[in-house]
């Protein structure tokens, strides 16, 4: 069973790779908030992201690696 810290650096490091091929990204945290963003920098504690669609649409956030839930690469919807 993957510790807290294993499942964050887990999260850094794929975040990295969608990051390196430019790659927008869906995330929900614990409080079920949605964001559909890209990725503006990857720190130790947090990632900021740049909304592109939805109620944040336009703006910034920093959001800690604890409070991520769910952390993929964006799909457009058919």
């Amino acid at each position: 069973m993957d510790t807290i810290k294993d499942t964050v650096e887990r999260l850094r490091l794929k975040t990295e790779i969608f990051k390196k091929e430019n790659k927008a990204i869906f995330i929900k945290d614990f409080n079920n908030t949605y964001y559909f963003c890209n990725i503006i920098s990857i720190e130790i504690d947090y990632i900021i992201i740049y909304n592109f669609k939805g109620k944040r649409s336009g703006e910034r956030d920093k959001i800690l690696w604890l409070d991520i839930k769910e952390l993929e690469k964006y799909k457009e919807r058919e």
